[in-house]
Parts: structure tokens; C-alpha cells; sequence
């Protein structure tokens, strides 16, 4: 039995999740109905976690059931047909919220989840997307841009002193003529990685700074940050599909994870997420990387649906 003590507010809501889906399964045994009810007797904490899920799927539902029965009258009436449209907007809203897809609709080349793609511009420049990425590319006369809208993307740049090349991302721009580096969003802030060559780091057009093979640098919409060095086995394995680690938190470790796997992956406890780990993994072999996990670190793993998986002390 979990702690309640060690658990926050988004711990509870993914124990309170994992049970609503659970509770859902054709196979549902009497002994977690009981399990089921043992948790929730734990206290306050856990009954507004439960309320919290209930709250959250019944918002989306209650919507879903209308349109549905609307559609079942054939549209009879206009004012049905007004409701309805809006309560497809509502939904479609809330399901765009943090969603990739505006992003995939705009750009000119996108991946998927756990997808990558290597591009060869007109210019013979070159572009490899990691996961879940999305730009925007315009070869024009005087000025090669691309416009990075999500994700992370490595450059090989070809020469051409007439034509700089320039990655807008976030609230900064990246500036070359000829070099190999990579680009990646994560949140609001941008990070830059150099491996050949040279390159303008500038922030809201104001500060600037150039980069020289092996430095790298973040910015953000309050400025660019300090030019540091960096490890270019881990930060380029996805290139290879893997991903590297050198004695970082678990914590990190799943959210690189679940940024190439479907679903999600959590982590239950403080003390769980800042446990150490160090390893190449195969990004296209989710189940032998989660089974080095638990095997190494002692973890118990509990898949409640194909799209959500817990990991807890074993």
C-alpha cells in the first residue's frame, strides 16, 4: 500500500486515474473492488482525487452524450443542430489543448510520436526530426529559413554566404552559413547544440552569442542563458534511436521516455523520481527498456491500460 503521506496532488490523481481505467476492465476480480475501496477509505486526499477524475471525464462526456442523442433526432430541429455544432467546438477545444496537431496542420513536415524523419532541402542542406516534431521551411532568394514550430531537429547545413541560413524558435533565432547543430523546443524555453562550425544565438533580437563547436545554450522568453559545454553522445543519440543517460533522476528519465512512447508512463513517489540512472536504451523497444528498469532499480510496474503505465518501489 502506497503511503498517502509521500504522494502529491498530481501522484493521487494518477493513482485515482489508473483505478478509474482499471475499474473499467472486463477482468476486474473481486479483490481489486475491495483494493479499490481500501484506497479510497484512506482518507480526504484520495476521495478528491477520485472526485477530480469523475469531474474530468464526466465534463467530456456529458457533451459526447448530447451530440450523440442529437444526432440520433436526424437534426430535426435548428436549435439542436446550433447546440450541437457548439458542443463540438467546446470539445474539439479541449481536445486541442496541449495537442500536437495545431502544430502538424501548419508545418510543412512533421513526425509523430516515437517518429523520425530525415529531409533533403534544395539547397542540399539536410534536417533530421526527432519525435514529435514540426516546421516550417522557406528557401528564398537572400535568406533560408525555417521556423521550428515543436520538437527538436538536427542540421547539416550547406554553404552559401549569400544566403544565411535561420531557425526561428520561440522567441529567438539561430544564425549560419554552413555548419551541423541541433535545435530543440522543450516548454518555453529553446536549447542550441553545436558539433561543427558556427553559430548566432540571438534572444528577442537584443542579446546575441556564437557558438563554437562542443557549446551550447538556452533561451527563453526572458533571455538567453549562459553558453555551457555539453555531452554530445547523450544529446545526439536520439539520431542513432537511443537514448543515453549518465546518473540522472528517473524523473528525467521517463519524461525523455514518454516523449517517444504512446500513452504515458508515471512515476509514484518523491524518492522514486530522484533515484539515479545511467544506460543506453533503444528507443523502439519500450518493453525491454521498462524491464531493464524494473529489474536494475527494483521497481514494481503495473499497466492498467495500453496507454498508461505506473511505476512504483517494488
Amino acid at each position: 500500500m502506497t503511503d498517502p503521506c509521500a504522494l502529491d496532488a498530481d501522484d493521487l490523481f494518477a493513482e485515482a486515474s489508473g483505478w478509474y481505467y482499471r475499474l473499467q476492465a472486463d477482468d476486474l476480480s473481486e479483490d481489486e473492488r475491495a483494493a479499490f475501496a481500501a484506497w479510497l477509505a484512506q482518507g480526504p486526499a484520495q476521495a478528491q482525487a477520485w472526485a477530480e477524475v469523475l469531474g474530468l471525464l464526466g465534463a467530456l462526456r456529458e457533451p459526447a452524450r448530447q451530440l450523440r442523442n442529437t444526432q440520433r433526432a436526424r437534426w430535426r430541429k435548428p436549435a439542436a443542430r446550433v447546440w450541437a455544432s457548439a458542443a463540438a467546438v467546446v470539445l474539439m477545444i479541449g481536445l486541442l489543448a496541449g495537442s500536437p496537431w495545431p502544430d502538424r496542420w501548419r508545418a510543412d513536415y512533421a513526425t509523430g510520436t516515437g517518429e523520425s524523419r530525415t529531409l533533403v532541402l534544395a539547397d542540399g542542406s539536410q534536417l533530421q526530426l526527432n519525435t514529435d516534431t514540426a516546421v516550417q521551411i522557406d528557401l528564398g532568394n537572400t535568406q533560408r529559413r525555417v521556423r521550428l514550430l515543436r520538437g527538436e531537429a538536427w542540421f547539416d547545413v550547406s554553404h552559401d554566404s549569400a544566403r544565411p541560413f535561420v531557425i526561428g524558435s520561440g522567441d529567438g533565432w539561430v544564425k549560419v552559413v554552413g555548419t551541423r547543430f541541433s535545435v530543440a523546443q522543450q516548454g518555453a524555453q529553446t536549447r542550441v547544440r553545436v558539433e561543427q562550425g558556427k553559430v548566432q544565438v540571438s534572444a528577442d533580437n537584443v542579446q546575441s552569442v556564437l557558438l563554437e563547436p562542443g557549446l551550447g545554450v538556452e533561451y527563453s522568453d526572458t533571455g538567453l542563458g549562459a553558453v555551457h559545454g555539453f555531452d554530445g553522445a547523450a544529446e545526439f543519440a536520439w539520431r542513432q534511436r537511443q537514448l543515453v543517460f549518465r546518473q540522472q533522476p528517473l524523473a528525467e528519465v521517463v519524461d525523455a521516455l514518454n516523449r517517444y512512447w504512446p500513452g504515458k508512463t508515471l512515476l509514484i513517489g518523491d524518492a522514486l523520481r530522484q533515484r539515479k540512472v545511467s544506460g543506453v536504451f533503444e528507443i523502439d523497444k519500450p518493453e525491454a527498456v521498462l524491464k531493464a528498469l524494473t529489474h536494475t532499480l527494483g521497481l514494481q510496474a503495473e499497466q492498467y491500460t495500453p496507454y498508461l503505465r505506473v511505476l512504483r518501489e517494488g
